[in-house]
């Protein structure tokens, strides 16, 4: 039986937004509860995601390790594996990375848009690589069992974090630049590196970052699986980025960590338009679709949507 896990989503979590997610059959998701936060704003959110757990404890449950998701699955409830897209709530302080798994937290992206302690954006203008800061909180995920992931990380910084890692890391949203040229795709050595580790790379969904909407279900899976005969279809999954139940004033705070006060309406940033084979996480059944006419065997197509994810969490998550 397929478990479907998808690598990222980063929605306005509802009952209605888990009941969509679940329409595509999906089982697990790497959900984003922390992206400008600073320490404490990190935690209410993250308390803010346990009271909907607690509400709605009969749709959804937050897990943290891979026997949890397997518990979760079989009470057909979708499990939540938490994950934050910066790294700004931990600061330098390797002790936080401890702190921050206790409460639940299993990914830690070393950055999002703009630098910060411990590296460089893919959209700075110049990339330093990881701070020594940066190394030692590597370090310190490792020991807590956190997931590293660099998919808004710069070239230079991921390239690092991936030697600095003594653990398989995870590039959780995002697709080969070769398919879809943006600095928030990766370039094929890093892709191969991360490859190389033991990682995963989550082919990303997001419109802006495969080619547009127009981009076909052929032209997306047949990338997949280019991607799998190059690094090996184990390093292979997917990472959705929905973006589900947001209001569209809310993507000028995603993207810059403040709310825009455009002059004129038509100045203000909006959610892209996503392909008609792909809306959203109810298609998923589109997508392994797809993945089959790409060529990819039952049990390859099952790895790609979610058993190297699973298998990823097993090496990286405590037991």
């Amino acid at each position: 039986m397929t478990m479907i896990i998808d690598g990222l989503q980063i929605n306005d979590w509802s009952r209605e937004v888990i009941a969509e997610v679940r329409s595509g059959g999906v089982d697990v998701v790497h959900a984003t509860v922390g992206v400008w936060e600073d320490l404490a704003g990190a935690m209410t959110r993250i308390g803010a995601f346990r009271h909907l757990c607690r509400h709605n404890a009969d749709v959804i449950r937050i897990v943290r390790t891979v026997d949890e998701i397997h518990l979760a699955v079989a009470d057909d409830v979708l499990a939540v594996v938490l994950g934050f897209q910066n790294s700004s709530m931990l600061g330098d302080d390797p002790e936080m990375a401890g702190i921050f798994a206790d409460v639940g937290i299993r990914v830690v992206q070393v950055t999002y848009n703009i630098a910060n302690h411990l590296g460089s954006s893919c959209w700075e203008p110049r990339d330093g690589g990881l701070t020594r800061a940066g190394y030692r909180m590597v370090a310190a995920l490792n020991d807590a069992g956190v997931l590293v992931d660099i998919s808004h990380v710069g070239n230079a910084t991921g390239r690092d974090t991936v030697d600095a890692s003594a653990q398989p890391i995870a590039i959780t949203h995002g697709n080969p630049a070769a398919f879809c040229d943006s600095p928030r795709n990766k370039p094929d050595d890093l892709v191969a590196a991360v490859a190389a580790r033991g990682g995963v790379i989550g082919c990303t969904l997001y419109p802006l970052f495969m080619g547009g909407a127009d981009v076909t279900r052929t032209e997306y899976c047949s990338m997949v699986a280019s991607l799998a005969e190059s690094v090996g279809v184990e390093h292979v999954a997917i990472g959705s980025d929905a973006v589900l139940g947001w209001n569209p004033d809310s993507l000028g705070w995603m993207r810059n960590g403040r709310w825009d006060r455009a002059t004129a309406p038509s100045q203000a940033p909006s959610f892209p338009p996503w392909p008609t084979w792909f809306d959203g996480p109810k298609d998923f059944g589109s997508l392994s679709d797809g993945l089959d006419e790409a060529g990819f065997t039952p049990d390859e197509r099952d790895l790609v949507l979610g058993g190297n994810w699973l298998r990823l969490f097993g090496e990286v998550f405590p037991s």
